[in-house]
């Protein structure tokens, strides 16, 4: 029966809520300036209590809207695009006619209206979202990625990789200012989820976009963390440790110093539970192999004066990984099919990177822009490498082989490079000119050796070879811009630009034979040469763009000519250089936009690039070889082409906090560069590479996200369909090759609900993958496969401050090969315990929020990582290794010191009571 007690009262409550007589809010919604009514303002009804969403509404052509609502108290909120956002706190028992309501641009008019309440949890800005962070509770020690998951159609998968509404998050800026550059994770793992006062998502154009004001499509999507006011002057920073089972640690630390719109972070952390960034909350860990990570870095953001300001980091990280893996392969090409090839293989991965990155902007006047953004950055790696290999041919068992190999190699790598942006308004209506350099070189050096043999089960006959080498890479890059705006007629715009670059890359490679007494003198000409290529691209560019209040377009065509030459030097033998080649690429650019409103638009965006085929595969010769295997290059590789149609479509609606989105993008490569694989002697196999018309890819996504009837809960869905089409050349030696193309085709579902209160929180999901393999000349090998899972997981603020934590995720699939068949289920869990240290000198006491966690990882022990892969020429299925079951006990303490002496609570108290007691809207990013 006590198990019904909160059925009934839900029951009651439900029952009890719908016979209370509803009412109408009415009012009318005025400009204030031109004392126009504004139609298509929103309006959102707030639950007064807790600021959740209850019903809303837009107003009529007259400025009018009538919104029916339950008696009670809420908060309404008023808002357009380029207003204030307005609120009111309203007891619809004694009043539902709001009257004149008069929205302007910096100051609120509102007769008879005391705003006190609580933020609403989303707000729409333009293409601008923004979230109140108060409206998901975190554990006071979380990091930002427990606030991001939070979020509706947020997702952070198991390598830390950030979407939201189906979108790649690229950066993570603080108060508008980059977080450790293109690394979002470092950010999401690291930074304190209590500094957050809002969480904005936009797609942040370009810097010469936001310069010109004219949009080159070159845009990225990015989270804005608005900072809580208070905690804008101060030290703020957390500690953490953690140390369990199977010899398993992990150390994080954060710091942040502001002061007067500067900023000073450091950070660092170590673990062997294959984190790469930090703690990272409840991130468990990426599946393949097992990996040490230590870590550390320092970044800096500065205003010394109002026309000049700067921000960059300096960012360590060193990673050791261990691999294991096993490798089953069956080749699908008309004259191999039936060669199987089962292999294993050991990997040690050592790498260490130093790298540094820096922006300087300056504006010397009110109509000059300078932007330079500097890179730096080395890099040490040591790579170890074994592995046996059988192969089983398809004309009986004569060449049958097993063979093995070692490779060792150490390379050092330092990569200089750096863009400078000069931007120069001309006139007050747009006109503009700009300027654009930058450059880059790279140094590398890698000395190895490989080792390995080929034994035959058939022949008393064993092919072996043992190899030392040196190699040298050296390249430089430099590139330059120039484009003119000029504004025609009104909202009208031609661009003129041109741009040209010069690629330079240099391989030399000295390889030695072992001459039998374990010294390598032998010169191995094969395998030592000389390799230059000069590429040379020009584009020549005229683009027209037109701008209207329901939509806008780009029209543009571009001329690419392009030259690209090499040469060869191999040992006694003179430089072979080719003939240069050029080679002329037309370059159209056309996008649409249409907006019924700025929370509802269709965009439709094609161009296209020339990309060029790298040194090594422009080479004469032998690029690399095994005990069984070839690859040689092709220097008469033609540069590729790529055209690219994308096609987005969204629709916010306020009155629902509801959004749908859809994703289409399609890739056609003219001259791609493809590989024909030979099938030679004694079952080896020769690859090199061709230019080849036809392959092509396709994505369609379609997601939903919108809170249920009961606000508290939410689900989203996603669709998504893709095609790919592969082309390689399959033949024997002698014969001729024969093209053989895959087109895979898939689609998946994926659903999720989330639940989010006070004291509990949860998400569950389900997932189905559908792919279909097709070959041309092999259809034999045509397969269809499925992948399903579920996964929830769940968040319970206990009494005492206590915080259960659990999540279980399910996998498994159909069609595969036997022995790869999945059945796993990965349940994880932790409990912790929230704590004050309270800590005295003198007069003076602090506290200081503290989390005590023990954490259980893989509890039944049923993890497996398996993978499947396809193409034109060959199935593959691996298994590697992956970390196993242990648990950890942890402790994270959290520090602030405040302007003012200032505890973190009274700034969060002040956060949510805003400005003055208001609590509307939070700072702006641009």
């Amino acid at each position: 029966m006590k198990r019904n007690i909160p059925l009934l009262l839900f029951l009651f409550v439900f029952f009890s809520s719908n016979i209370v007589s509803q009412v109408n809010l009415t009012g009318t919604i005025f400009d204030e300036k031109t004392k126009e009514p504004i139609e298509m303002a929103s309006i959102r009804v707030l639950n007064m209590k807790d600021s959740t969403y209850v019903t809303g509404g837009v107003t009529t052509s007259d400025g009018k809207f009538k919104v029916g609502v339950k008696q009670g108290q809420y908060v309404v909120q008023l808002s357009f695009i380029g207003y204030i956002d307005q609120f009111y706190n309203l007891n619809t028992r004694q009043k539902t006619a709001l009257g004149d309501i008069f929205l302007r641009e910096d100051g609120i008019l509102l007769s008879e209206a005391t705003v006190e309440a609580k933020a609403p949890e989303i707000i729409v800005k333009g293409d601008t979202v923004e979230y109140n962070a108060d409206s998901y509770k975190v554990q006071e020690t979380a990091v930002l990625g427990e606030l991001i998951k939070k979020i509706p159609g947020a997702e952070i998968d198991s390598e830390g990789k950030i979407t939201v509404n189906g979108k790649d998050i690229s950066k993570i800026l603080v108060d508008g200012k980059e977080f450790f550059s293109d690394d979002p994770k470092t950010a999401s793992q690291n930074l304190p989820a209590k500094m957050v006062e809002k969480l904005q998502v936009l797609d942040k154009k370009s810097d010469m976009a936001q310069l010109t004001g004219f949009d080159d499509g070159e845009e990225q999507t990015v989270i804005n963390l608005i900072v809580k006011p208070g905690m804008k002057e101060g030290i703020m920073g957390s500690v953490s440790g953690g140390y369990g089972s199977e010899d398993r640690y992990e150390g994080n630390g954060f710091v942040n110093i502001a002061r007067n719109n500067n900023r000073l972070s450091a950070l660092g952390n170590f673990n062997n539970n294959n984190n790469a960034n930090g703690l990272g909350g409840r991130r468990w860990g990426s599946d393949r192999g097992i990996t040490e990570t230590a870590m550390g870095g320092v970044n800096l953001a500065m205003e010394p004066s109002s026309k000049f300001k700067y921000n960059g980091d300096v960012q360590y990280r060193g990673t050791d990984t261990d691999v294991e893996s096993m490798t089953s392969t069956q080749y699908t090409g008309e004259r191999n099919a039936g060669m199987t090839e089962e292999k294993t293989s050991y990997q040690n991965n050592n790498n260490k990177n130093i790298n540094g990155r820096f922006r300087f902007e300056w504006k010397p006047d009110s109509v000059t822009n300078i932007i330079f953004t500097p890179n730096l950055s080395y890099t040490r790696t040591r790579n170890f490498s074994s592995g046996d290999t059988e192969r089983l041919g398809n004309e009986g068992d004569a060449f049958n082989m097993l063979s093995g190999s070692e490779s060792a190699s150490k390379r050092n790598t330092i990569n200089l490079n750096g863009n400078l942006l000069i931007n120069r308004m001309l006139n007050d209506k747009g006109r503009s000119i700009t300027f654009e350099v930058s450059g880059g070189m790279s140094d590398g050096d890698t000395e190895g050796t490989t080792y390995s043999h080929i034994d035959y089960y058939n022949k008393d006959s064993v092919v072996i070879q043992d190899q030392i080498y040196d190699q040298k890479n050296n390249s430089y890059n430099w590139r330059m811009r120039a484009s003119y705006l000029e504004p025609i007629g009104k909202n009208n715009f031609l661009e003129l630009a041109y741009s040209i670059r010069k690629n330079h890359s240099e391989t030399d490679k000295k390889t030695y034979d072992n001459d039998g007494t374990g010294n390598y003198t032998v010169v191995a000409d094969n395998y030592t040469r000389n390799t230059k290529n000069d590429f040379l691209n020009q584009n020549i560019s005229l683009n027209f763009q037109s701008r209207r209040q329901k939509y806008n377009y780009t029209v543009g065509v571009g001329l690419e000519p392009s030259r690209s030459q090499t040469s060869v030097t191999q040992p006694n033998m003179d430089e072979n250089k080719d003939r240069a080649r050029n080679f002329l690429n037309f370059a159209p650019r056309l996008e649409f936009n249409y907006l019924w409103d700025r929370r509802h638009n269709l965009r439709v965006r094609y161009n296209g690039q020339t990309s060029q085929a790298s040194t090594d595969q422009l080479f004469n010769g032998i690029i690399s070889q095994n005990a069984t295997d070839t690859t040689w290059g092709n220097p008469n590789l033609k540069p590729s082409f790529e055209h690219r149609l994308n096609i987005r479509y969204q629709k916010y609606i306020p009155e629902k906090a509801s959004s749908i989105m859809a994703f289409g993008d399609m890739r056609y490569t003219m001259n791609a560069i493809a590989s024909i694989v030979e099938t030679g002697a004694n079952n080896s196999k020769n690859t090199t590479y061709e230019n080849i018309d036809g392959n092509m890819s396709g994505r369609l996504m379609v997601m939903y996200n919108t809170p249920l009837k009961n606000k508290r809960f939410s689900i989203n869905n996603r669709i998504h369909g893709r095609y790919t089409r592969d082309n390689a050349f399959l033949k024997n030696t002698g014969e001729d090759a024969i093209k053989n193309t895959a087109n895979v085709y898939s689609i998946s579902e994926n659903i999720r609900l989330k639940f989010n209160s006070d004291k509990f929180q949860f998400n569950i999901g389900a997932n189905i993958t559908y792919e279909d393999t097709r070959y041309t000349k092999t259809s034999n090998r045509n397969a269809a496969i499925y992948n399903y899972g579920g996964m929830a997981d769940i968040q319970w603020f206990m009494p005492y401050d206590f915080v259960l934590e659990s999540d279980v995720d399910y996998s498994s699939n159909s069609g595969y090969e036997a022995g790869y068949k999945q059945n796993s289920w990965i349940w994880n869990a932790s409990l912790s315990k929230e704590f004050k240290i309270r800590l005295r000198s003198g007069d003076q006491a602090t506290s200081l929020p503290a989390t005590l966690k023990f954490k259980i990882y893989d509890i039944l022990k049923d993890r497996s990582n398996i993978s499947r892969s396809s193409s034109a020429d060959r199935i593959s299925y691996t298994t590697s290794n992956s970390l196993t079951s242990y648990f950890m006990v942890g402790l994270t303490i959290r520090f602030q010191t405040f302007k003012g002496g200032m505890k973190g609570s009274d700034m969060e108290g002040q956060s949510r009571r805003g400005p003055g007691g208001r609590g509307g809207r939070g700072p702006g990013m641009f």
